[in-house]
């Protein structure tokens, strides 16, 4: 029975996947535990990865059980990101403790996972993950999706629903639009990191909740998915056992949504859809009074044309932030009551014979002048009190085991990568963005090495 539903979703388009890992600087990895368990090679969920496939999203959707029955050792997997970083310019004191100025080698997160079937029969399944981050030089949790999925019809139309357990809002996705799963696939973590971010990047593993989705097939082509979680912020002392804190702590619920609709034709799916959430923070060192009020809200679109030889594949995102400082600002925390921040970011990525790969990336953030939220500091300050930042990405990739492991190491997936990023403005200016000098390309950083999962 539930084979036949799998077959008559995967028709009607409701694609997608087997996945990830995100630290807190939110990379993520496909991981062969999903390939022992199901029995196809990578390249039958992911277009490289961690890009999903239809067949990668249906496995997700379905509760990650596709081919599997009970836990066994074959749903464990080992990750690690092994790079090489240099910046056009120095960093005086070091690109992190303990690195140097400039040209430094990193094992920056090794990770194991369960991955795969907890009741198969009960739809039961599991992607869960915990990392040692090599930079930081600390063990925490990381990106975990526990989720129990059902069958059934909806006004004669096939229906795929379930529940999620989650630490992340949007790690429950199936499209690589939201940041959970957005480029960049593998962040450099000693690069030089811009001032701001959206509360959709920031609360990955500061946060544990629940939620229920389902995926509707309209028709043959149409697929309709919604789902909702409400999320509560790890408490301080929970969040320094897990090795994620000290975390700002946000009063009561935080409700997250998520909308999207997709088209499916012959080679090609085209999403198109809506994510948000909004919470309610404490001031820095407050943890009861007033809060503030932020509230993202955003818009997202993927298009992909997959065959045997080649993938193309687009991926584009905007998220607006609403950002008012009810309580921080008659504090002097801020120098506004309201402040907006916007994100946009436009992804390419080209895969060919399944082992070769291009990536062109280009994101911009936006934000009101605040010069007490934002304000002058060597290397990572705002002189003139902006987030804005615009950067471009060329990443080239090989994929030696895509189509399959060798004999001797199984279920084994790598990929050896090259970036590059050029940032024409950084925290709001071309030159001395700082206020100490420095200017926006100083940040150029090139970032090779290798992502190996086994």
């Amino acid at each position: 029975m539930q084979k036949l539903v799998a077959g008559r979703l995967r028709l009607a388009a409701v694609p997608l996947a087997v996945m990830g890992a995100a630290s807190a600087a939110r990379p993520a990895a496909a991981i062969p535990a999903f390939a022992a368990q199901t029995g196809e090679p990578c390249s039958a969920c992911h277009i490289g990865f961690p890009q999903l496939t239809p067949y990668g999203r249906e496995f997700k959707l379905q509760g990650y059980v596709a081919g599997g029955m009970f836990p066994d050792y074959k749903n464990l997997a080992v990750m690690s990101q092994m790079g090489f970083t240099h910046l056009k310019d120095k960093v005086a004191g070091g690109l992190s403790a303990d690195y140097p100025a400039n040209n430094a080698w990193s094992i920056q997160q090794t990770s194991l996972f369960f991955g795969g079937a907890l009741d198969a029969a009960a739809g039961l399944g599991a992607f869960i993950q915990a990392t040692y981050d090599g930079v930081a030089h600390q063990f925490h949790w990381d990106n975990s999706d526990i989720r129990l999925a059902r069958p059934t019809d909806l006004f004669n139309m096939p229906l795929f629903y379930g529940f999620t357990f989650n630490n992340n809002p949007g790690v429950s996705d199936l499209w690589n639009t939201p940041p959970a799963w957005g480029y960049p696939f593998i962040p450099d973590e000693l690069g030089v990191g811009n001032s701001a971010e959206t509360q959709l990047s920031a609360l990955g593993q500061a946060v544990y909740g629940a939620g229920v989705y389902g995926a509707l097939n309209l028709n043959l082509n149409d697929m309709l998915y919604v789902e909702g979680d409400l999320y509560k912020s790890v408490p301080n002392h929970t969040a320094y056992a897990l090795g994620v804190g000290p975390e700002d702590p946000i009063k009561g619920a935080i409700p997250y949504w998520r909308l999207a609709l997709q088209h499916s034709w012959a080679s090609n799916s085209f999403e198109v859809g809506t994510i948000g959430l909004q919470d309610h923070p404490f001031p820095p060192g407050f943890t009861h009074g007033a809060t503030d009020t932020l509230t993202d809200v955003g818009v997202d679109s993927q298009f992909q044309y997959i065959q045997p030889l080649q993938a193309f594949s687009v991926q584009a995102a905007y998220i607006h932030e609403f950002q008012h400082w009810a309580a921080s600002y008659p504090q002097g925390a801020t120098a506004n009551l309201n402040d907006g921040l916007d994100t946009v970011t436009l992804t390419g990525s080209y895969l060919w014979h399944q082992q070769v790969g291009v990536t062109e990336s280009y994101t911009v953030i936006d934000g009101s002048a605040d010069g007490v939220l934002y304000a002058a500091d060597p290397v990572d300050g705002d002189a003139n009190g902006k987030p804005n930042t615009q950067s471009y990405t060329t990443e080239l990739d090989y994929y030696p085991f895509n189509n399959g492991s060798p004999a001797f190491f199984p279920y084994a997936n790598a990929k050896v990568f090259v970036e590059e990023t050029f940032y024409p403005q950084f925290n709001g200016l071309a030159h001395d963005y700082d206020g100490n000098g420095r200017n926006a390309s100083a940040n150029n950083v090139l970032f090779t090495g290798i992502w190996l999962a086994f």
